[in-house]
């Protein structure tokens, strides 16, 4: 399959100029004064318009207010880089409002996980510039996730064979298991995200192409059969099936669940084991504090024989 032509950012440099945009749900002041606080700690600086604290209802603001004040700051030459303040949900609906002619022409990174799973797929889809899984403002900036991130956009070194870190006390905590569904070896560029929101873009003309990917994959507080629903509906509404192989992060409690059950690891045995493709779990990003952050585009290495995932180029130049 012939891949796209695929944007690079540019690189982050201290003193760079990072916009803050909320394209999903509601930010409190305190949220944005925090992640201002934590961007300048690290050296860079920090950009935003009013509308950042925009309420409405259960979105930070109006569709057309969130899409422009996203537009403002691929179109300021100034901005280096885009960093979503949180998640939540709305930006699925943003991606019908968004110029992608001006972004193609104005690349720069784009941060963000979750429910901006929506803009990386959409803007990747449609302009092929490589967007960043990656901590937004409210993340916890610990060592291990601030040098995941410095080594992905900041620090490239061309191949880069991801860590892992388990969190504290959740050693009897299966979610938080690293574990190989499948065995085996396979290449292929990087697509994916959270699992409610590549759902929601199914039927779309946003919807990934998975064929010949390395799809990963996490989810938050949804009970497993609810997982193992939205998980069954991209293997057979999408071309996840033939993905080259799936890598997953820690699905943070989504194996509390009524009785009777399957447990979350037996319901993802039981879909994904027919598949000849490797598979593994517990790579840690997601929903968590120590978390990695993963390009959309670049091609990597999953091993799950040894439940490792190594980039096999440079994300950004």
């Amino acid at each position: 399959m012939k891949r796209i032509s695929r944007i690079l950012p540019s690189r982050l440099r201290k003193n760079d100029l990072i916009g803050l945009v909320t394209p999903g749900s509601a930010i409190k002041d305190a949220q944005l004064e925090e992640t201002v606080n934590k961007l300048e700690g690290l050296g860079y600086r920090v950009l935003y318009k009013d509308s950042v604290l925009d309420e409405y209802g259960y979105l930070a603001g109006k569709d057309a207010d969130r899409a422009a004040e996203l537009m403002l700051m691929f179109a300021n030459k100034e901005v280096d880089a885009i960093l979503c303040v949180r998640g939540g949900y709305g930006a699925v609906r943003l991606l019908g409002l968004l110029d992608y002619g001006l972004i193609g022409q104005n690349p720069k990174l784009l941060l963000g996980y979750s429910d901006i799973t929506a803009l990386h797929a959409a803007i990747y889809k449609k302009t092929g510039l490589v967007g960043f899984y990656s901590p937004m403002g409210v993340s916890d900036f610990n060592s291990f996730t601030v040098d995941s991130f410095n080594h992905l956009v900041a620090e490239p070194s061309g191949t880069y064979k991801y860590g892992y870190k388990r969190e504290e006390n959740t050693i009897r905590n299966p979610e938080f298991d690293i574990y190989t569904l499948n065995p085996g070896v396979a290449e292929g560029d990087l697509a994916g995200g959270n699992i409610s929101v590549l759902e929601s873009l199914i039927g779309t003309g946003y919807e990934p192409d998975f064929k010949d990917k390395i799809v990963y994959l996490e989810e938050v507080d949804e009970k497993t059969y609810k997982v193992d629903k939205m998980l069954f509906h991209l293997l057979s509404a999408t071309k996840l099936k033939h993905a080259a192989g799936i890598v997953m992060g820690v699905f943070k409690n989504c194996n509390i669940n009524e009785e009777p059950s399957l447990g979350l690891r037996q319901a993802l045995h039981d879909l994904l084991s027919m598949y000849d493709m490797p598979i593994s779990y517990g790579l840690p990003f997601g929903h968590i504090d120590y978390k990695i952050s993963i390009p959309f585009g670049i091609k990597a290495r999953l091993n799950a024989n040894e439940n490792s995932l190594e980039l096999l180029e440079k994300a950004v130049l």
